[in-house]
């Protein structure tokens, strides 16, 4: 045992001295564990990525952390930002883009062209999610993969917040998620913004604030899913698009799925 293990070491510290060296322990302790789930969730895309990725396809939103790509691979790295819009979201120069991509419509992209697309934190971003799990299929060539990353919403900010569900989503297919784009807003406001902040909104000002904040084009969640609600949605989608589930495993605080599309 070493001697600042005892409780008699500490003894002749002051008390102000003990409280900032406590405080400087716990965040040694949580960039470690912050660091290890990083690591975790590396190893666990790389061997995604060797197992599924190959040939010519694209990331969208990839941003300041894109999905790693085996040497056999090539990818286009799409986004709604240009780069310095990026930069400016993500607060560093390190980000990765080759042109523009809507993550939604991906338009402009031919049918059938494209052995993977990575989307990695994005479809919670969308309003209409389904809508853009059916563009992505299309695109894709027979034999293709869709790697799709979900953050849990057990594990962040969204964790107050009631989970999306399925009909919620088949729903926002009739009219591209218009009807419930407050109501997106709202939940964020009413269960997100405390827990980034610790400033709770009084009732009576959340729809105001809501409206506000939509209003100026807030990025945000619009949607939130445990493991188990996005299964219900992965389910949905193999039962109406040509396509199958290869992969769905969990890596700290998101959820991975890897879908065929037939042959």
């Amino acid at each position: 045992m070493r001697e600042e293990e005892t409780a008699e070491f500490w003894g002749g510290f002051a008390k102000d001295d003990l409280m900032q060296r406590c405080a400087s322990l716990h965040q040694m302790r949580r960039e470690a564990q912050e660091a290890k789930g990083a690591e975790e969730i590396q190893v666990v895309r790389r061997t995604i990525a060797e197992l599924f990725v190959s040939g010519k396809g694209i990331e969208v939103g990839a941003g300041s952390r894109p999905f790693p790509i085996p040497n056999h691979a090539s990818c286009f790295y799409g986004d709604v930002r240009d780069r310095s819009e990026l930069a400016k979201y993500f607060s560093t120069d390190q980000v990765t883009f080759t042109g523009h991509i809507d993550a939604q419509t991906l338009e402009g992209i031919p049918d059938g062209s494209l052995d993977f697309i990575i989307s990695a934190h994005v479809i919670e971003h969308l309003f209409n999610p389904l809508g853009a799990l059916h563009e992505s299929i299309k695109r894709l060539r027979s034999g293709g993969v869709l790697v799709l990353v979900v953050p849990e919403l057990t594990q962040n900010w969204d964790r107050r917040r009631p989970p999306t569900t399925l009909q919620h989503l088949i729903g926002d297919m009739a009219d591209n998620g218009e009807s419930t784009r407050l109501q997106a807003y709202i939940e964020h406001c009413r269960y997100v913004h405390p827990e980034m902040t610790g400033e709770t909104i009084q009732e009576s000002e959340i729809e105001h604030l809501a409206r506000q904040t939509m209003a100026q084009g807030m990025d945000l969640h619009v949607h939130a899913w445990r493991e188990e609600d996005f299964w219900q949605v992965i389910q949905h989608v193999i039962s109406v698009e040509d396509c199958r589930v290869e992969a769905r495993l969990s890596a700290v605080n998101e959820n991975i799925y890897v879908l065929r599309k037939g042959l």
